[in-house]
């Protein structure tokens, strides 16, 4: 069995890679072997299932496969016992999916709204960017979308960091984030971007399926740090002289690291959500990769607010807004709506 470096922190939805060494002829079944031990190590569900039965039914599917390709249907089997509607196995050199959850009609939280391919497109489009401006009553529209796996942190966050500094020099002192378009990634720059924003102390932490804490995430000092890990050190700038008002908007298309923005704003003072509910994708995942084959990306935790509420399903919004794609914000029902609160006193 191949030997791999237990994570000292789990990350969710971002793909951390483990120093482990390549094979020029990779075992296969020493990897399904390593995947079994480390699923049913951690994962969120591993008490829901017979591990016996489980692994002698994994092993059965993969005992003529001579490629990582021909594992799909033992890992899709694997995901689809333990329910993991969030968890996939990827290759490690592409992040494309070799299996992920396909049995719907056991889903956990069976999702009913409809989504759409061409809205699908727009979510997933890989040049999208980080969007900025601001609004009319000196409101500051910060657009935060996905961040794929293979980004400069550093840049990245700057990125998002910049347009909140720029912004507040403007004299903004009402904002909305936007996560409607942000179907996950990776969370590191979205958090540390907007971090000074959401301000300092404890705002989210992981839960079991008992609700027994499993660590914390926090601001400190205009930084985000994750299970004591922090992946970018940023000047603490702006400084908020008053706790800023913000409107934070989702749609079933909040997903994943998109949530964990979203977690992370719920039951802040001062804060009010609008659109949908997220789209149920509300757990950690480890992105743990092995033997240089594949990430093994499950499950391991739910998502839980500052004041200690678990979001198993999604996470709600105070004011239903249907989502539409609208480019124009001044023609925008759900940008609207949020500007209308954010001029209440």
């Amino acid at each position: 069995m191949f030997k791999i470096q237990r994570m000292k922190r789990t990350v969710t939805a971002i793909f951390i890679l483990l120093n482990l060494p390549c094979f020029g002829q990779t075992n296969i079944q020493a990897i399904v072997d390593t995947v079994l031990m480390r699923t049913k190590e951690i994962s969120l569900y591993t008490s829901t299932v017979n591990w016996d039965s489980l692994q002698k039914q994994v092993h059965e599917k993969a005992a003529n496969a001579k490629t990582i390709e021909e594992l799909k249907p033992a890992f899709e089997l694997l995901i689809n016992r333990l329910r993991d509607h969030h968890g996939r196995i990827q290759h490690a050199g592409n992040y494309s999916n070799i299996a992920w959850f396909t049995d719907h009609k056991n889903h956990r939280h069976p999702e009913k709204r409809t989504k759409e391919m061409a809205v699908w497109k727009i979510m997933n489009n890989p040049d999208a960017r980080f969007e900025y401006q601001v609004l009319k009553d000196r409101t500051g529209y910060l657009k935060i979308v996905g961040i794929g796996p293979n980004v400069d942190i550093e840049k990245e966050s700057a990125r998002i960091r910049n347009a909140v500094i720029k912004m507040y020099g403007q004299k903004v002192d009402r904002w909305i984030i936007d996560l409607r378009y942000n179907a996950g990634g990776n969370m590191h720059p979205m958090m540390a971007g907007i971090a000074p924003l959401i301000g300092d102390g404890m705002v989210g932490s992981l839960v079991n399926l008992t609700n027994e804490k499993l660590f914390d995430w926090e601001i400190k000092k205009g930084n985000f740090i994750y299970d004591g890990y922090q992946a970018v050190d940023l000047a603490n700038k702006p400084v908020f002289k008053k706790q800023a008002k913000i409107a934070v908007l989702t749609s079933r298309w909040t997903e994943s690291s998109g949530e964990v923005v979203a977690t992370a704003l719920k039951g802040r003072p001062a804060t009010k959500f609008f659109g949908e509910a997220t789209g149920g994708a509300t757990t950690n995942t480890n992105g743990e990769n092995i033997a240089g084959a594949i990430i093994l990306n499950i499950s391991t935790g739910i998502f839980c607010d500052r004041k200690g509420i678990a979001y198993e399903h999604n996470i709600p919004v105070d004011v239903e807004v249907p989502f539409e794609v609208v480019k124009d914000p001044a023609k925008d029902a759900c940008i609207l709506a949020a500007q209308k609160w954010l001029k209440e006193k």
